[in-house]
């Protein structure tokens, strides 16, 4: 078996997030390769964890991957303040230190940071010989050739909880049960998000089983103004915006991409919706295709407390890759200025107090049941394997890619026990049934 089959068949996607599968990035050749450890949201520290303590691995695992893509260098991009301690445990492996501002880890800043080149508009790093991995998805590689699957994802749990942690815990396993584990919440009221307060989105902590992309369950009170930012509905957000944006252009003045060369102009986007909404062709709104979501324009730059970001994410739904923009323009002379200080940013969205140690360490119980979401970002709806009733056991396949499909991966029981749900979306194990 090739190593690109290796990785597809161990069931890897990129951990960062967005869930990219691992062995189509894995294809293409490159001169830089790139591991992720800037972890950029706020209150997550899961990279950082795996890379104290799985440094050995993931250097197997970064090897492994320069001798398939032919790579002359291997990075490690961390935050700087983390720099030193990590260069001690990567010997062999050069370490690039990041400025603490947000968003260190977005794959198109990175690969500019690291290696002085610019992604295409609509394209992707190894268009320019790089390619980027999250830490994670560098160790579950190592693991891969030696015969391991993707059965569990590391995480952090944080925010409102009485004992925030990261640990190592199956996949599926529920945000309740981890909620448990740390503790239980510290307000009364709270609201669970698989994410982080930037990016994350509002889950059922009851229904919520973890992805492999899962970084970090955040808890924070009902009342936060992340969580009232979050819920308000996108036809309030266009009704706000079409009488309180000003056209400051703040939002568009600090947006990471914009001031990298991109076309990204929150600001046209927002005027463009507010006046013409759903009714304007989606080519109208190219300048969104190349937003990433990071919320700087919603959380930090809007003085009117309106949301770029929410519509940024509608508008880049509706576009398809031919309606895209390309092209790119001058970096910004004032972009080093212009980068938002992490420490800042934790104060202005009002998290500075949850951002406490979250000490390493194994799960103190195991869940009782596991909620396993078989469907993948890129990838059609796969072939469910199992059925109700069934009695599974750790590393079973209970789902694998239809015929024609070249980015689904295979997903894997990560507990023993029986099948108490089989569909389309989802798979629930009982471990409490495993006899």
């Amino acid at each position: 078996m090739s190593f690109v089959e290796t990785v597809r068949e161990a069931g890897i996607l990129g951990a960062g997030g967005a869930g990219f599968p691992a062995h189509v990035k894995y294809r293409r050749r490159a001169d830089i390769i790139i591991i992720n450890g800037a972890e950029c949201e706020p209150l997550s520290s899961k990279d950082e964890t795996i890379l104290r303590n799985r440094a050995a691995d993931i250097v197997l695992g970064a090897a492994a991957l320069r001798d398939e893509l032919g790579a002359e260098e291997v990075v490690l991009a961390v935050k700087e303040t983390r720099a030193r301690e990590l260069a001690a445990l990567y010997g062999g492996v050069k370490v690039h230190p990041l400025a603490e501002t947000y968003p260190a880890g977005d794959e198109a800043l990175l690969v500019y940071d690291v290696s002085g080149r610019r992604v295409p508009a609509a394209g992707v790093p190894p268009d320019v010989g790089v390619v980027v991995s999250n830490a994670e998805t560098v160790l579950n590689v190592a693991r891969a050739t030696r015969g391991k699957r993707a059965e569990t994802t590391w995480l952090a749990v944080a925010g409102a909880v009485a004992e925030p942690f990261v640990a190592e815990a199956p996949l599926g396993a529920t945000a309740s049960f981890l909620l448990e584990e740390a503790g239980g919440a510290t307000a009364p009221d709270y609201v669970v998000f698989d994410g982080g307060p930037m990016m994350g989105e509002e889950i059922d902590a009851e229904q919520y089983g973890v992805k492999l992309t899962t970084g970090v369950i955040m808890v924070l009170p009902k009342g936060h103004p992340v969580v009232v930012r979050a819920r308000l509905p996108l036809q309030h957000v266009r009704t706000v915006a079409g009488s309180a944006c000003t056209q400051c252009r703040d939002c568009t003045e600090l947006c990471p991409r914009y001031l990298l060369g991109y076309d990204v102009t929150p600001h046209l986007s927002m005027r463009r919706f507010f006046t013409w909404g759903e009714e304007a062709e989606p080519s109208f709104f190219a300048n969104a295709a190349g937003c990433t979501g990071c919320g700087l324009c919603e959380l930090y730059a809007c003085p009117m407390a309106i949301s770029p970001r929410r519509v940024q994410n509608h508008l880049r739904g509706r576009l398809r890759d031919a309606e895209k923009a390309e092209g790119l323009g001058q970096v910004h002379a004032d972009r080093p200025g212009r980068n938002v200080p992490a420490s800042r940013l934790k104060k202005r969205i009002d998290v500075a107090a949850y951002d406490r140690p979250a000490p390493s360490r194994n799960l103190r119980t195991e869940p009782r049941c596991v909620i396993i979401n078989v469907t993948q970002p890129y990838a059609p709806t796969p072939t469910i394997l199992v059925k109700e009733g069934d009695r599974v056991d750790v590393g079973q396949k209970i789902a694998a890619p239809g015929a024609g499909d070249d980015f689904g991966v295979p997903v894997y029981a990560s507990v023993a026990g029986r099948v108490a749900t089989a569909d389309a979306k989802r798979v629930v194990i009982d471990r409490t049934q495993a006899a």
